[in-house]
């Protein structure tokens, strides 16, 4: 609504400057005044989301291991350098892929706790009242996302890896569990004799 008040304040500026008759020069003036306060009113939503709050909510997920239920894990994929970390969760067992973290406008970061869990924190940008929402509503910026942080909560017995490291870990434990095998093949056969 407010391009349109825009549009017709500079319609109406040009209207009363072209056509000079006694008294439209307050008019064109209130008119420029009207379309300036509009740009104003733009730039300062588009910038600063102008008319809008922001609006929390938390969502607590019970969280589980990221690679199977006998082996307590979190995985994470490292990005760049490696500071920062793509998380990868699952919230029940039945989940045939972990989930990873958003990317954008975000934070993640780990507690100790006694139980696994995670906390989703989600800000976003909602219009301040019907009046804002009426004036600004074109631009798109209702629901915009602020920022989401993430905090893992994450028993000391659990280890936190890699998707490399979780890769290695898991070719031992198959090699160990291959010789275990072995071992009691070869103990058996040495029991028949």
């Amino acid at each position: 609504m407010i391009l349109i008040i825009l549009i017709l304040a500079v319609i109406a500026f040009i209207y009363f400057n072209v056509i000079p008759k006694k008294g439209y020069m307050p008019l064109a003036i209130i008119s420029l005044l009207i379309a300036v306060l509009s740009i104003a009113g733009i730039v300062a939503h588009d910038y600063n989301h102008y008319g809008m709050r922001t609006q929390t909510t938390t969502v607590k997920k019970e969280l589980v291991s990221s690679a199977s239920p006998q082996l307590p894990v979190l995985l994470y994929q490292p990005l760049g350098n490696g500071t920062e970390k793509i998380y990868l969760y699952k919230t029940k067992n039945t989940d045939k892929k972990p989930t990873p973290i958003k990317t954008d406008k975000t934070h993640a970061s780990m507690k100790t706790a006694a139980k696994p869990s995670m906390t989703i924190k989600t800000e976003r940008y909602v219009f301040s009242n019907g009046w804002n929402q009426f004036l600004f509503g074109w631009f798109g910026h209702n629901n915009e996302l602020k920022h989401r942080e993430y905090t893992f909560n994450v028993p000391k017995n659990w280890k936190v890896l890699s998707i490399k490291q979780a890769k290695s870990l898991q070719k031992q434990m198959a090699k160990r569990a291959a010789m275990m095998k072995k071992m009691q093949q070869m103990k058996q056969a040495q029991m028949k004799k």
